[in-house]
């Protein structure tokens, strides 16, 4: 049975090159939890997240819903309200006090063939908590 006697080995290896670590300097400790602290969520964390947000929308119409601390999201058909909401606190970082959601149907559009229609696609609008801001064109 090789294979336990390999575990065996590698156990024994293992005890002996446990040498003493050197400890971190005192800068170095006191900076590793600001660095986990200003990382807002892991991607293994946002990656559903990001399933449900689509993409932000940045049209001259939305820009102006930002100056009331509202902000708009093409999302996932199958999302609901409380998907979105954790969806935009994890990716972002700020607490969401309102989504609003509707549905674009898609416009016909002429083609070679004949008349064709787009896609049908799903927007939400998200209030924020007074104060906090998200900057669109750093993420867009």
């Amino acid at each position: 049975m090789g294979i336990f006697n390999r575990k065996k080995d590698d156990a024994k290896d293992a005890k002996k090159s446990t040498a003493p670590k050197a400890s971190k300097p005192k800068a170095e400790a006191a900076e590793a939890p600001k660095k986990e602290a200003a990382m807002a969520a892991s991607p293994r964390e946002t990656g559903a997240a990001y399933r449900v947000l689509v993409r932000p929308i940045v049209t001259e119409k939305t820009t102006r819903l930002g100056r009331v601390n509202q902000y708009a999201f093409e999302v996932a058909m199958t999302a609901n309200k409380l998907e979105i909401r954790k969806a935009v606190k994890a990716v972002y970082g700020v607490t969401p006090t309102d989504v609003r959601v509707m549905r674009i149907f898609g416009k016909p559009v002429r083609s070679r063939s004949g008349m064709s229609r787009r896609s049908t696609w799903r927007k939400a609008i998200v209030t924020l908590k007074q104060g906090d801001r998200i900057d669109q064109f750093a993420n867009a």
